[in-house]
């Protein structure tokens, strides 16, 4: 029996049912046209590509089922749902449905629905919905609402017992009559957002309705007294019915049950009298109202949680709000409301989480208002705020939300002293008192400052030794001490007994036999020797009867041997135990027990012939010894019990108890991947070369052999990650022993065509061995064949490649769909699939839970993922569930192969899976997409399908073998041995005397001056020098000479610099090599600076493409000397950050140094240059380092300690002069605190910068 038929609810929540219909239409063609020029070929069943709900019609005692956001358009819906005769709770959510009309007999189909949810469709006429829907006998939910309709659907008011009825969000105008004369046991009405002018006066009659919600209803005119007849009422919304005062219902008071009240968006000018009457209101909101005075309010809602007076015109609230003692929530947002607007005892609201009095006036708050103890939630945006209380501190620490943004003037005012100290443990570990730190510079200890002295109080000690002298303290006592003496009695009177029952026992053991004394195992053999036999047998006869019986070992127990025949017929592969009854004289049982060994037997079955012979005489209460018989070996007395005619026979008929260790069946799987710079995405392929595409990496899982195919025009990131998911399913799955193959494009291995071929596999991984099983190995000869699989396993036959394909049909921006993550539940006799909600439609870690068994659809894979606390029957459930369910997941099964199904004339694909001999390869890769794994040891594959799942290997490769034996692996216990013990002396000490403008360019003169070339005086340009280099493409090329010396900050860059060597070991070795020869060799060495510069916004792509295939060959290149060979250069590598750059590095550009935002290749494009660019001047400590840099133009970073260049384009400057012009304007704005100096700097800086744009004007 499927297991599908026992599912209860089944949620296919996102599941695209829509292009299953048109690709059958386009098989069944292809099919019709393949059968007419195959003779008429007997058909096979399509293969599903497309989910399909075919499964559906299977599912008998499904009771609940979610269609939703599934592709169902206008009148289609699935023809399996008629089959569901048990069918209560039907969804059809966020479709397209025009109608529901293609199911005819409502009631006689489903007779059982109750609920029927058809929100955010299409359905627009009454006619769209069947009247016969509304006939069901047990119909009690009704949801239409987000849709189009006009009209109440036909027929509704037959559904008599109807309890809850949503219609909003349509477009009704009138209500009829019938509905609520009819249906008078609705507790939950929702006529939202619709038409409606007025109401029927036969709602009185709905006696039961509890939840009526009528917002957003041209309900001007309408008294609405038959609202007031609802005494059962608990949730009334009245939000944008244009209520006013002279609107409201005066009896609206006798709703006495009435708990949430909504009012908002009306045109009140106060609170209505009616409303001050209901005593047992808990929600009340009144936002977007005129309300302006709230003085009649006096605390008349003792019940009150919740109150939204936002979006008002209120200068004060009352005084009255302080007696509300249970309210949780208030919102005062978007008032008028100042600091003496705020009761001065808003801090008796002991209950009060959330305050929100944001958009007002506010000066400060009150002080009451932190006594607040429950208070999670502070809300003050957009104020007038100039301070707040000092106990604002204490708040701060128990909110969770605490705004005061957009309050310019706000001075938040000092910790306490006892805040402050407490500051700087708690963040950073560190005291920063100044005691501490002269404390820890002497040496002395700590204070330990939880340390807390209480003075003694004498008062309480004194009532201490009152009560101690009490008059109960005697009596307390004397129970105490009658209790103590009542135990040791019971105690003594407890041993008496124990030595008395011990010398009895050892007087009746006296008395036995030494055979006696032996203690047998008090176990019951019933079942084991006495078994439920044929009706001509008699049961429980063992031992009873004169003869032989017989016993063979089967599964590590014994079984009877009833047949005459095989007695006296053994097998040399068996084990037998053996039985034979006599009577005596005294006409008492005598046993003799033998068991009988087979030359090849197995181990198991020898050992349990011995156990169960003694089990066999202990259940028979015999005193004979068991008797062993070995094949060729037996006893004259056992040959005798088959009168001489001993049979031994090849074979065996028992089965041995261990598990068969069947060798491993390589299953080749195939990914496709792709994804972002940030996360790594796999989907499944069928395993043939039409899903190569050159534009994607492939990785190809033959088990021991893991190939890495790499298209041409596939990305390099994808490539990387590629090779570290290799790396990681064998070091973590494959136990390091799988081999990775990279396969470029073009220059495939013959391997790797023959397994896409299939026509050759790889041999499986050889078995884990223990240490035991490694020395037997090592003694064994190596002409075993078993243990020599890889070696003597046939090598992969000469593949024909296939002929060349088209590979470019996926498009790159091709996604996979949202994963769904079912959770299996099993109840008594039923299960049930119900979907988890995903956190941003992202799967995490912490959604799966170790008791439950759960089936993941990532969109391209189906996995079967079970805890290790869950049971054995909820697992083979589970596994069954997703096998039968397969043709509804995953929904993407050819992870974007099924594009080509979708063109209008078959492609090759298509005629290759509708052949007759591909259809079990079909299958077969069908079966391979479900990859069960147990908690714990879970796929790579499967963990990559998680956005919080481990990433990186857990490698340190900066440890050596040495190192990893004397310190152990544990690296955090190696870290907190080497922590070093912390020096603050750095902190405390004087800062260095900054360099004065004239030692900064006297400093700069002179490191220029170092170069082979120096530079002149404020020229900052190429040169032999210096050579500015820039990554483009994947190859440094040289910078154009008039972006020298200007950076941007996604980019990197290479600096390369060349210097005289003054070294001193140069010098040592020109005098040690050739004293002869002249000096001006010596003085002819150079060294060489090769800078990488990295911006800030810049990848760590670039730095290790340098680090592993450039530094190595600009190493060897630039340490040539052309006039001695034998003497290298020095050439010296650094690596600076923007913003951390080396001073000497910075004073090559003269004070010119330009970091822009954005890419170089960026540099001319009109959408760089037709926006408006400021860049600032600025200098850390010296000259030396001056730099200018882009910002974000805004009022906000200007700075009056620093000099700004502002560009605006032609077109800007056009549009505020009002007239046509092709002239830029650059702005220099000069801070009041700026050098003198940066503003000739900016001038220069602007005509370097933006000459080669446009003519300017400098402003």
């Amino acid at each position: 029996m499927a297991v599908v038929q026992y599912l209860r609810g089944l949620d296919l929540s996102g599941i695209n049912f829509e292009k299953h219909k048109d690709l059958l239409d386009k098989q069944r063609v292809a099919r019709r046209t393949q059968n007419n020029t195959e003779n008429d070929n007997s058909s096979l069943p399509l293969p599903s590509i497309w989910p399909s709900t075919e499964i559906l019609q299977d599912m008998c005692r499904l009771q609940w089922l979610k269609l939703k956001n599934v592709g169902l358009k206008e009148k289609f819906l699935p023809k399996e749902i008629t089959h569901l005769e048990q069918l209560e709770s039907l969804s059809l959510v966020r479709n397209e449905l025009t109608s529901l009309c293609s199911i005819k007999g409502w009631p006689n189909v489903l007779p059982s629905l109750r609920m029927i949810t058809c929100r955010k469709n299409e359905l627009t006429s009454r006619d769209a919905i069947p009247a016969d829907l509304f006939e069901c006998n047990n119909l009690q939910v009704v949801d239409f609402s987000c849709n189009q309709l006009t009209q109440l659907p036909n027929g509704i008011e037959k559904a008599k017992g109807l309890l809850a009825l949503n219609l909003s969000n349509n477009q009704i105008a009138l209500i009829s009559p019938d509905l609520f004369v009819q249906c008078t046991e609705l507790m939950f009405l929702d006529l939202g957002n619709n038409k409606l002018e007025n109401l029927p006066a036969q709602l009185r009659r709905c006696c039961s309705l509890q939840q009526l919600i009528l917002c957003n209803n041209p309900l001007r005119h309408a008294q609405l007294r038959s609202v007031t007849a609802l005494k059962q009422l608990e949730v009334l919304n009245l939000s944008g019915t244009e209520r006013r005062l002279d609107n409201i219902p005066n009896e609206l008071d006798k709703l006495e049950r009435l708990i949430e009240l909504d009012l908002s968006c009306n045109l009140l000018t106060k609170i209505p009298e009616p409303v001050l009457s209901l005593k047992n209101l808990r929600k009340l909101n009144l936002a977007h109202n005129e309300l302006s005075d709230l003085s009649t309010l006096t605390g008349d809602w003792p019940k009150l949680e919740y109150l939204n007076l936002s979006y008002n015109q209120l200068i004060h609230l009352p005084t009255g709000l302080i007696r509300l003692s249970c309210l949780r929530k208030l919102y005062v947002n978007n008032n008028q409301l100042t600091f003496g607007g705020i009761p001065s005892g808003i801090g008796k609201l002991q209950d009060l989480e959330i305050f929100d009095a944001s958009h007002n006036e506010l000066e400060t708050i009150p002080e009451s208002l932190c006594r607040c103890g429950r208070l999670k939630r502070l809300i003050l945006n957009s104020n007038r705020l100039l301070t707040l209380p000092d106990a604002i501190h204490y708040l701060k620490e128990s909110l969770d939300v605490f705004e005061v943004d957009n309050n310019p003037q706000l001075k938040i005012p000092p910790k306490p002293p006892e805040l402050q100290k407490g500051a700087g443990l708690a963040f950073y570990n560190i005291d920063f008192s100044l005691d501490a730190q002269l404390r820890m510079m002497r040496g002395k200890p700590a204070l330990n400052t939880e340390t807390i002295h209480h003075p003694k109080d004498p008062a309480a000690r004194l009532r201490r030794l009152r009560r101690r002298r009490g008059e109960g303290v005697g009596k307390d006592s004397k129970c105490v001490l009658e209790g103590m003496q009542r135990i040791a009695k019971e105690k003594e009177e407890l041993l008496e007994k124990k030595e008395h029952e011990v010398e009895e026992e050892t007087r009746k053991l006296a008395a036995r036999r030494w055979q006696d004394l032996l203690a047998r195992p008090r176990l019951d053999y019933t079942g084991i020797f006495d078994e439920a036999y044929p009706l001509d047998i008699i049961l429980g006869d063992t031992g009873i009867n004169p003869g032989v019986q017989m016993w063979e070992l089967d599964q590590f127990y014994p079984k009877r041997v009833e047949d005459d025949i095989l007695q006296g017929h053994l097998l040399n592969g068996d084990c037998y135990v053996i039985l034979q009854t006599t009577i005596s004289n005294n006409q008492v049982f005598e046993w003799t027990i033998y068991y009988w060994i087979g030359s090849r037997s197995t181990k198991d079955k020898q050992t349990c012939a011995a156990i169960h012979a003694v089990n066999l005489r202990n259940f028979l209460g015999a005193e004979c010894r068991t008797k062993r018989e070995e094949e060729g070996d037996e006893s004259s007395e056992f040959i005798a019990l088959f009168d001489g005619n001993l049979i031994v026979l090849d074979g065996a008929r028992g089965e041995t108890g261990f598990i068969h260790v069947e060798d491993d069946v390589v299953v080749p799987r195939f990914y496709r991947l792709f994804g972002t710079e940030k996360r790594l995405k796999i989907v499944s392929m069928p395993l043939t070369h039409l899903s190569l595409d050159s534009k994607f990496s492939y990785l190809l899982d033959a088990q021991s052999h893991l190939y890495l195919w790499i298209g041409k025009n596939s990305r390099s990131i994808i490539q990387t990650k590629g090779r570290l998911l290799a790396e990681k399913i064998s070091v973590r799955e494959r136990r390091g022993e799988a081999s990775i193959h990279i396969e470029p494009e073009t220059r495939e291995s013959n391997a790797f065509w023959a397994i896409i071929t299939g026509v050759w596999l790889p041999a499986p991984l050889p078995k884990p061995t223990t240490n035991s099983d490694q020395k037997d190995h090592i003694i064994k000869p190596l002409d075993n064949h078993d243990e020599n699989k890889e070696i003597n396993y046939p090598p992969a036959p000469v593949a024909q490649p296939p002929r060349v394909v088209s590979r470019d049909f996926i498009p790159t921006d091709w996604q996979l769909p949202q994963p769904i993550l079912y959770d299996v539940q099993m109840g008594r006799g039923y299960l049930e699939l119900p979907q988890v909600e995903l956190e941003n439609g992202l799967l995490s870690k912490r959604l799966l839970d170790s008791k439950h068994v759960y089936i993941l659809d990532s969109g391209g894979q189906l996995f079967l993922w079970m805890g290790e606390k869950s049971s054995k029957f909820l697992r083979f459930a589970g596994y069954k569930l997703a096998l039968q369910l397969m043709g509804l997941m995953p929904r993407s099964r050819l992870g974007g192969l099924e594009l080509l199904f979708t063109e209008s004339n078959m492609s090759t694909l298509t005629q290759t899976l509708l052949n007759n001999d591909h259809v079990d390869w079909w299958n077969d890769f069908t079966d391979s997409l479900l990859q069960p794994c147990t908690q714990g040891a879970e796929t790579q594959i499967f963990k990559c399908q998680f956005c919080d799942w481990d990433e990186a290997l857990a490698v340190d490769f900066t440890r050596t073998a040495d190192s990893v034996a004397r310190r152990g692996v544990d690296i955090n216990q190696i870290l907190e041995k080497d922590k070093p013990a912390t020096d603050l002396r750095a902190l405390l000490a004087p800062r260095e005397t900054p360099l004065t403008n004239e030692e900064a360019l006297q400093m700069m003169a002179e490191w220029n001056d170092e170069l082979i070339e120096p530079p002149e005086e404020n020229i900052v340009e190429s040169s032999s020098a210096l050579q500015q280099f820039i990554m483009v493409d994947g190859k440094w090329n040289l910078v154009e000479n008039r972006w020298f010396g200007q950076f941007f900050n996604q980019d990197s860059y290479i600096l390369i610099a060349r210097y005289w060597d003054y070294d001193d070991e140069n010098k040592e070795f020109s005098e040690s090599d050739n004293q002869g020869d002249d000096t001006d060799e010596d003085s002819n060495l150079t060294k060489t600076v090769v800078y990488f510069w990295q911006g800030r916004e810049a990848s760590d792509l670039s730095w290790l493409q340098f680090e592993f295939s450039v530094r190595k060959d600009m190493q060897a290149r630039l340490s040539q000397n052309p006039e001695n060979v034998s003497r290298p250069l020095k050439v010296v590598f650094k690596r600076v950050k923007q913003q951390q750059e080396d001073t000497m590095f910075l004073a090559h550009f003269q004070r010119q140094f330009i970091i822009h935002s954005g890419h170089y290749r960026d540099r001319a494009e009109s959408s760089r240059l037709e926006r408006i660019q400021m860049y600032y001047i600025r200098a850390n400590g010296n000259l030396i380092s001056t730099r200018c840099i882009e910002v974000k133009p805004s009022v906000v970073n200007l700075n009056s300690c620093f000099t700004y260049i502002i560009k605006v384009p032609a077109h800007i400057v056009s549009v505020l002069e009002k007239k046509q012009t092709d002239k830029c304007h650059v702005y220099v704005w000069t801070g009041g605190k700026s050098s003198s100096e940066d503003k000739e700097l900016a001038i220069r800086l602007s005509e370097k910068m933006f000459s080669w744009v446009c003519s300017f004007p400098l402003l």
